[in-house]
């Protein structure tokens, strides 16, 4: 063996276990970032919303009488002799919340892409998890008279939950490239199969360790709770999870690491761009703007690609669904089945250990035994999903079942759990095989906004039907629409269509960068000096 093909051997070496390092990290990511949104926002946070409202509110046929009693319909002055729900206050708080989240993806979503590096956008992760944890702490000292203190640090915790789900997602595709690059030492190993493969399969583990995650957190959650025995008690619960968050992503500092390669087509005006900012203009007004630049190029270019416009618009209408199915739920158990925190610990914890299963059955086991393409099963997680809003309709038209008794809640937490899990796996992994390479933040910042900016409006909808009618359980009538809605929609996807025209765009996007002169973007920002 000469010695050339012995050092290639060994750097290819060294690259497969720095990107098993950095895959490694990004687990860290999942694990303990998804109990903030799987526990505290999807359970703590709309519980304390409601409490608070109540709290500081007002009867509903009354409004001199103060909120005395959990059985009590009641409505919260938000300005001036305007009155929302008390559930409603919460749903409105979480559009805003996506709102601001929004703002801030695009804006950072864009540096990170400028820097292309793993270790940057590591680095970024860390930062804005200390961020959102020390935010969640912070929510489990507050007062019950500190009725605004509560979203606004919701809403900046939220926020860098946004980031950092942006930035983590971004990294899916890269890793998985990496792998099928260092994995073989003969030649990459780039066919379709393999690559979906992989995918599907770091994307499940990626959620399964998530959920683990959540999990843990909501049986010790439930321990706090039940030691407790205080008004306090939900905010205990907050605590953990901002510790948690705050220790467990430490790992992610020397985890992630840029790997070291043999620079091509340096001339390009990309890199050479990338560089400059690298060097000079990361943090300057022009490169904060870079974001929402990149974010209607990459719009533009969206356009130009099929089955991304299509995955976006039926992930907008499945996502608005999904997310807003659990903050219902969550509420209407407190409020119409008057389910104390324990009980709703519990359900969350059922959640859990059937969204791990879906995560990891799903992609790994039922796509396999079945032979189904990853948007095949996106079609059949939808049918799945609807039967949750389908069954709280029936509580219309029947006395003895639809959502009248407590232990029906516990049955469809096992129904949400298994197409949450099956969701958060699949979703990612099949929008990861149809987005242009090099191109991963900026796309998934446009998955995010679809993602989360859809939580905009179906909150807010709901949020409206319950103050009009102040009666939750009409909601469901919406979210079932919503869903039948999405079925055509990703009943058109096509995965092999879609990886081709993302190729075709990247080749014509790399043609039209080497076609220019490469200095002449660094000239320019000089001249801006």
């Amino acid at each position: 063996m000469s010695t050339d093909s012995t050092e290639n051997m060994d750097t290819s070496n060294s690259q497969l276990q720095l990107t098993k390092k950095n895959i490694r990290g990004w687990y860290f990511y999942s694990f303990s970032s998804e109990p903030f949104v799987v526990s505290a926002v999807s359970t703590y946070i709309p519980l304390l919303l409601e409490r608070f409202a109540r709290s500081n509110g007002v009867k509903l046929d009354n409004h001199l009488l103060p909120c005395t009693s959990e059985s009590d319909k009641c409505v919260l002055e938000v300005f001036n002799n305007y009155y929302v729900d008390t559930s409603s206050f919460a749903l409105y708080t979480f559009s805003v919340s996506v709102l601001f989240q929004t703002i801030v993806v695009v804006t950072v979503s864009g540096i990170v892409d400028l820097w292309n590096s793993v270790r940057l956008k590591g680095m970024v992760l860390v930062i804005f998890s200390i961020i959102g944890a020390v935010s969640t702490i912070l929510i489990s000292g507050l007062e019950e008279s500190q009725i605004y203190s509560l979203p606004s640090l919701y809403i900046l915790a939220n926020s860098c939950f946004g980031v950092i789900n942006v930035v983590g997602n971004s990294l899916l595709p890269i890793f998985v490239s990496d792998l099928c690059r260092y994995s073989n030492v003969i030649g990459p190993d780039t066919s379709e199969s393999s690559v979906e493969k992989l995918n599907s399969i770091i994307s499940g583990r990626g959620a399964s360790l998530g959920y683990s995650s959540a999990l843990l957190t909501q049986v010790v959650s439930m321990y706090l709770v039940h030691k407790s025995k205080t008004q306090q008690d939900i905010q205990v619960a907050v605590f953990f999870v901002g510790v948690w968050w705050l220790v467990w992503q430490a790992p992610m500092l020397w985890l992630f690491n840029d790997i070291p390669q043999i620079e091509e087509e340096t001339g390009s005006r990309l890199s050479r761009s990338r560089s400059y900012y690298h060097n000079k203009h990361i943090w300057s007004l022009t490169s904060l703007g870079y974001g929402w630049k990149s974010l209607w190029n990459a719009f533009k270019h969206a356009r130009l690609l099929k089955d991304v416009m299509i995955f976006l618009l039926g992930w907008f209408i499945i996502s608005d669904s999904v997310t807003t199915i659990n903050s219902t739920a969550i509420l209407f158990a407190k409020t119409e089945l008057d389910m104390v925190t324990l009980n709703l610990i519990t359900i969350s914890i059922i959640t859990m250990v059937d969204a791990m299963i879906g995560a990891f059955v799903i992609p790994q086991f039922l796509a396999k035994r079945f032979n189904l393409l990853p948007d095949q099963i996106l079609v059949y997680i939808i049918i799945w999903t609807s039967f949750i809003p389908f069954y709280g309709i029936l509580g219309f038209f029947f006395e003895s079942f639809g959502l009248k008794h407590k232990f029906e809640m516990y049955m469809l937490a096992v129904w949400y759990g298994l197409s949450l899990g099956g969701l958060s796996a699949v979703s990612r992994s099949v929008f990861s095989l149809i987005i242009p390479k090099g191109k991963e933040s900026t796309f998934f910042s446009m998955f995010s906004i679809t993602d989360k900016g859809s939580s905009i409006i179906g909150p807010f909808l709901i949020g409206f039907v319950t103050d009009k009618t102040h009666e939750i359980r009409y909601s469901f009538y919406l979210l079932f629409g919503l869903l039948m809605l999405a079925l055509p929609v990703m009943r058109s996807l096509d995965i092999s269509r879609g990886r081709r025209e993302a190729e075709e765009l990247t080749d014509v996007i790399s043609s039209r960068e080497v076609s220019v002169e490469p200095t002449s973007l660094t000239d320019e920002h000089e001249q801006n000096d």
